[in-house]
């Protein structure tokens, strides 16, 4: 964790909002908390709810036990040193959402299967678009995410040049049906870390970024806003996490897909 990328954020969105170099990919959310299909509040789940008065004890045990999946995406997916890159196009929130679709798969004990961001671009017509979180979470629900066997080329956003079955093969790998938990901004850290303490990682979004990540972990850091350090897997080519740090760290949005259907 040490060796880990650091941005305090409230320092790296003045550069943002003053002209970032990343394409904007993520619009902000547009339904209400819990109201988008097979959206569940995850204030509605007591069982899954923590108390904030243990946050510091429950980080503590979710890193000594390894329960983050910060840990089940290095023994799948992406162990030390992979990089997860969008090369340019503004699809960080199918990037980030896929991301949280393995770490689910992982985390469910399935087969390690490389699933392909990129052809998600039907739900934005194939264009180069920013889109919503919802909008993704919804189309993994419906029609799921194909393989990364089926598109040759992992930008490519002509779908004539997927394999003829890459349709029928994304069905394999799709959010359960009320495979979402979602979080209440107001109390964003709580909601956060009672999803991660699952094993389950959260699509989020930074509004002031534009952009869309995936939050896979979280440190215990008394110096910092709320006590903690964001430890978050980006999609702009880099070989480690990166934490966010600062009060403006705090998702804007967030979502834990905790279950996939059975394949």
């Amino acid at each position: 964790m040490s060796d880990n990328i650091i941005i305090n954020a409230d320092e790296f969105s003045k550069t943002v909002e003053g002209g970032d170099q990343y394409i904007p990919g993520v619009i902000p959310r547009k339904t209400v908390y819990g109201d988008a299909p097979g959206l569940v509040p995850v204030g509605d789940v007591p069982d899954v709810l923590i108390d904030m008065a243990d946050a510091k004890e429950i980080i503590a045990h979710c890193h000594e036990w390894r329960i983050f999946p910060m840990y089940h995406q290095e023994n799948s997916w992406a162990p030390d040193g992979f990089k997860w890159n969008q090369n340019g196009l503004g699809y960080c929130w199918t990037w980030s959402g896929t991301g949280d679709v393995m770490n689910c798969r992982a985390r469910e004990n399935k087969p390690t299967v490389m699933l392909s961001p990129v052809s998600m671009g039907y739900l934005v017509n194939w264009r180069n678009n920013g889109n919503y979180l919802e909008s993704f979470l919804e189309g993994a629900r419906k029609h799921g995410i194909a393989p990364a066997s089926c598109v040759p080329d992992q930008h490519s956003r002509n779908p004539r040049s997927y394999s003829d079955d890459w349709e029928e093969q994304a069905l394999k790998y799709r959010i359960a049906e009320d495979g979402v938990w979602d979080t209440n901004k107001s109390e964003m850290l709580r909601h956060c870390l009672s999803i991660l303490q699952n094993g389950t990682s959260c699509h989020i979004a930074y509004n002031w970024w534009g952009h869309a990540l995936s939050l896979i972990g979280l440190i215990w850091d008394e110096s910092q806003t709320n006590n903690v350090r964001w430890v978050i897997r980006n999609s702009h080519n880099e070989d480690t996490p990166i934490e966010m740090t600062g009060r403006r760290g705090v998702p804007d949005e967030a979502f834990g897909v905790h279950a996939t259907v059975t394949t």
